[in-house]
């Protein structure tokens, strides 16, 4: 019970707030119906063309102080007991009414920076963890390159900070304040509509950051099994010790920097310019990008993809394929696809092979 304590008040205080300016608007309401009635039955002697409706039209327009003048009191008693009343306690009711409901979307605004508003947002990517903002930025920028994740809204999930940082457009990032572990904070960033999760290291110094890694991967997992979401995972590895912990958690990727610089230092030293090759391959911002995709093309062999590959006109090549859950890279040309396999493709786009594996199908169905 503790746990959903916060979310409770939550509900409890907006509920409060709606009622409230429910039961002012009524008020202002009834007021303007009661005031049109009084000022009917005092000047229709005096205006004789005055009806019911234009009397409540006058008191609507004297409670917001618009003041057209198309209809005035023209008896003592309809200036100073009805008018005269009727603008102040208009001006009091319509002011706390309006008052009221921008001290509402104030305070709204005020928790959506400080990660207190339930997500709504659907088919968005959720960053959980914020170890600083430039690797933030550099890895929402790098997806949005990516026509899939052109316009895609951003949450981060965390209790490191307190509230979105300030050079965050709010139309492109929101914030979840609370502890990543914690099933109520994942029904909050709308867990179940989102695309995909990147759960990256808390702190690349911290001992325990893998753990905590883990920790978040696992209950993610559960939650995505349990309801049978289709969201991806992707998760940071600090130290490639942990690997075969991390797996444990049954995410869709592990990345690990640890190691990889090094081999780019030698690999540059013995090839200078690979780092140049590497980052073009990596990176949706320039070059052709690696791509792993599915094929129906079980039956034929590397070689008989890669001929049909030289005879189309886009730029691609086949460079690896994965079977079994192994990668192979440069296979044998006599290697044989079976059914589940993958190939791993170097392209300017993934469409192209689409193309491709049709010629391929269409050619044997002849």
């Amino acid at each position: 019970m503790p746990i959903f304590q916060p979310l409770l008040i939550w509900l409890h205080q907006r509920k409060y707030l709606r009622l409230r300016l429910v039961q002012i608007f009524l008020l202002a309401l009834l007021m303007n119906l009661l005031f049109g009635l009084f000022f009917y039955i005092v000047e229709r002697t005096a205006q004789p063309e005055l009806d019911l409706l234009d009397s409540i039209w006058w008191s609507m327009v004297t409670m917001t102080t618009v003041g057209y003048g198309d209809l005035y009191p023209h008896t003592d008693i309809g200036r100073f007991l009805i008018a005269y009343p009727c603008m102040l306690f208009g001006i009091a009711i319509i002011g706390y009414l309006l008052g009221m409901a921008a001290e509402n979307v104030f305070d709204h605004i005020s928790k959506k920076k400080r990660g207190l508003v339930q997500i709504t947002k659907e088919n968005h990517i959720i960053i959980c963890n914020f170890p600083n903002l430039d690797k933030l930025m550099r890895l929402t920028a790098e997806l949005k390159l990516h026509p899939a994740y052109e316009h895609s809204f951003f949450v981060i999930v965390s209790d490191s900070i307190s509230k979105l940082p300030e050079s965050l457009p709010t139309d492109e990032f929101a914030f979840v304040y609370g502890n990543p572990t914690s099933e109520p904070v994942w029904q909050k960033a709308n867990l179940k509509a989102a695309a995909g999760v990147f759960i990256l290291a808390t702190d690349p110094f911290n001992s325990d950051a893998d753990a905590i890694t883990f920790a978040i991967a696992s209950v993610v997992e559960l939650i995505r099994q349990e309801h049978h979401y289709s969201f991806k995972v992707v998760a940071e590895l600090i130290h490639q010790d942990n690997l075969s912990l991390m797996q444990k958690a049954r995410v869709d990727g592990i990345v690990t920097p640890e190691g990889l610089t090094d081999c780019l230092l030698a690999q540059e030293f013995l090839y200078p310019g690979i780092h140049e090759i590497i980052t073009q391959i990596i990176s949706n911002k320039v070059g052709s990008q690696l791509y792993i995709l599915n094929t129906k093309l079980a039956g034929h062999k590397v070689a008989d993809i890669q001929v049909a590959v030289l005879k189309h006109p886009a730029n691609l090549q086949v460079i690896g394929i994965i079977k079994q859950g192994k990668t192979i890279l440069n296979p044998a040309k006599n290697e044989c696809i079976e059914k589940g396999d993958k190939l791993i493709m170097l392209a300017e786009s993934r469409r192209d092979f689409g193309v491709i594996e049709k010629d391929i199908l269409s050619s044997n169905s002849v």
